[in-house]
């Protein structure tokens, strides 16, 4: 039996991807009418190292959203926190992560960051952090979490050793291209850490400019992913996680354009804007205008 309801999520799965969610509910409910996760959770990862029946009622969370019924999308959710993590094989990592990843795509853009910070941080094994698939999400993950837009955490000051953080973290195109698939690309999550750090600095300074320009660089990236060459979108709720992301982005860089910088520095400024006294020059100039007239190159 547990074979069949395995055989019957991939179907539910593969016609959610395409777009079919009727389809796919109608593989899903019937997947779900046997599927009985004390008994069949671990036959199913005993047989195929992963439980393929509980990523699917992740994923269907996906398709409630993606409809645009949000209480739907956050009741799936509930039911995966209460009913199939507690006994989830925590060895799965893959499967085990592309269940948090669902929750988070449903939870933390319609106001529940706490809940799944709080899923997240008991449910991830420890040293998940070493798994080659998706260890180096893991930290990434846990600092978005805790800065994103309603989060309850207390963070004000801004960390150097945050700012390298997301200035070096460059999701693996796998697992990037998998998990945008289900709807939210890590180059975005990539770009949200930068959006979120960038907007507690001042305008101005160098280390605020260095984390826009990687955020805008890294949600250029995801807005090529999930739309096609004709421009067609491809996976919509990856566009729609990505789109708001980069327009902030791209107002933060404006910003940035309408400071007039008046002095000239090597590493000395400080995260919160303030400036070393030592090995500073200073020069007075119009906001637009630049240092050095360029010379003209040819005749004409």
């Amino acid at each position: 039996m547990f074979h069949y309801a395995r055989a019957l999520a991939y179907l539910a799965e593969y016609k959610g991807r395409i777009g079919s969610h009727e389809e796919a509910f109608e593989y899903f409910n019937i997947m779900k009418s046997i599927y009985v996760p004390e008994v069949h959770q671990k036959l199913l990862s005993k047989a195929y190292a992963m439980d393929k029946c509980a990523i699917c009622i992740a994923i269907s969370a996906l398709w409630h959203l993606q409809k645009g019924d949000i209480d739907r999308a956050i009741e799936q959710c509930e039911y995966i926190i209460n009913e199939i993590l507690p006994s989830y094989d925590k060895t799965d990592v893959i499967g085990l992560y592309t269940i948090l990843l669902a929750l988070i795509r449903v939870l933390k853009f319609n106001g529940h960051v706490g809940k799944v910070r709080d899923v997240y941080n008991t449910v991830v094994p420890s040293g998940i952090e070493n798994h080659f698939a998706v260890g180096h999400l893991h930290k990434p993950m846990q600092l978005l979490l805790k800065i994103c837009d309603g989060s309850s955490e207390q963070y004000s000051t801004v960390q150097f050793s945050d700012v390298e953080l997301a200035l070096n973290f460059d999701p693996a195109d796998m697992p990037d291209k998998n998990f945008t698939c289900d709807g939210f690309s890590m180059k975005s999550m990539s770009a949200e850490i930068c959006l979120h750090l960038s907007r507690r600095i001042a305008p101005g300074n160098a280390e605020r400019e260095r984390l826009v320009d990687r955020g805008i660089e890294q949600s250029n990236i995801a807005n090529e992913r999930v739309t096609a060459s004709n421009g067609m979108i491809k996976h919509i709720l990856a566009y729609e996680g990505n789109k708001e992301i980069q327009i902030r982005l791209i107002e933060l860089k404006r910003e940035d354009t309408t400071v007039s910088r008046t002095v000239i520095y090597d590493n000395n400024v400080h995260i919160d804007g303030t400036l070393n006294s030592s090995n500073c020059i200073t020069t007075k100039r119009d906001q637009f205008s630049p240092l050095e007239t360029p010379k003209r190159v040819g005749g004409g």
